[in-house]
């Protein structure tokens, strides 16, 4: 006896999202639904199933290409823009699974690119910190740091006294509010407090 899987149609806008045994698949539009020929109640075997399970997938991979077309992104920003797309849960695993593997994702290349951008506005504590809640793990951040500055003359102290210079040059820094100010500022960039300090004094 074949076992049939029941498909359920949930119609949203213009997309008709796919349950196969309540599970969700993923959307089609009603161009798909006509060109494959799919009902809402239909019964579909192991075959139609697969057939339409990797529809959904390469429609969730190729969705996840074209994001990665025109910025770098890491893999949880993949997550949330394909997850706010509306694609299902499990193709989107399998997915970012793929992008890594064949390297469309890297977190280390996505770090350093990222410390590369904010380098001159933003200190290592709060680069990290932001890192870390985009899921990249320590290790992967560290070692970016490092390869950034191996390959970058990078200097905090110059970057702290270029940003004093243009955005506090025309204050008095030995005036106990303006370095207070100076101080919260750095703070919440995340730069070296010690070095600012060195910068007010």
């Amino acid at each position: 006896m074949i076992l049939m899987a029941e498909l359920k149609i949930v119609t949203k806008g213009s997309r008709y999202f796919i349950y196969i045994d309540d599970r969700k698949m993923g959307f089609l539009y009603a161009s798909d639904l006509k060109r494959i020929g799919l009902s809402d109640g239909q019964e579909l075997d192991d075959v139609a199933v697969d057939e339409l399970r990797d529809i959904m997938y390469r429609r969730t991979y190729n969705k996840a290409c074209s994001y990665l077309e025109s910025s770098e992104y890491c893999g949880s920003e993949i997550r949330f823009k394909l997850k706010h797309n509306d694609f299902a849960d499990d193709m989107i695993d399998r997915v970012i699974d793929e992008l890594y593997q064949n390297r469309y994702l890297d977190d280390k290349r996505y770090a350093e690119a990222f410390i590369r951008s904010y380098c001159h506005t933003k200190g290592r504590k709060l680069i990290e910190c932001e890192l870390s809640y985009k899921k990249i793990d320590t290790e992967i951040i560290n070692e970016a740091y490092e390869a950034f500055l191996s390959d970058v003359d990078y200097d905090e102290d110059g970057v702290i006294e270029d940003i004093i210079r243009k955005k506090y040059g025309s204050e008095d820094l030995s005036d106990i509010k303006v370095k207070s100010r100076i101080i919260s500022y750095f703070t919440r960039r995340g730069f070296d407090l010690d070095k600012v300090n060195n910068h007010l004094t």
